[in-house]
């Protein structure tokens, strides 16, 4: 599996029947080697692949907001502040403790297996 397509497995779940998660991911993200935080604006091209393992089971994405379409698909700005958990297999809510710090408090717990997802709102501290 690579980056791309465990991003694009996400996408489908989250926001199914766009590709509006993926293309947003893809385009405004910088990868800090595990994960992928937003940037302040989108960019000509799309982030870097590379090769993953293929086990992940519940992949985590943490935001600042809830995630709407909406703004996933505005170009003029990156008004959705998320990170996307790449280092983690089998995530489950203590694993964004540190996300909690930075008020990344909407944790999304994504199960590719299961094609389902929930969400789980904390505060830090």
């Amino acid at each position: 599996m690579t980056l791309h397509d465990l991003i694009k497995q996400v996408s489908e779940i989250i926001i199914p029947g766009t590709d509006a998660f993926y293309n947003y991911i893809l385009y405004t993200s910088d990868d800090n080697g595990g994960f992928l935080r937003t940037r302040w604006c989108w960019w000509d091209k799309p982030l870097e692949n590379h090769k993953l393992s293929d086990n992940y089971e519940v992949v985590m994405v943490t935001s600042r907001s809830l995630i709407d379409v909406k703004d996933l698909e505005k170009r003029d700005d990156t008004y959705l502040k998320l990170q996307f958990h790449y280092d983690f297999k089998h995530a489950v809510p203590e694993d964004a403790d540190w996300d909690l710090g930075l008020l990344y408090n909407y944790v999304y717990l994504v199960n590719l297996k299961a094609k389902t997802y929930m969400i789980v709102y904390r505060l830090a501290g």
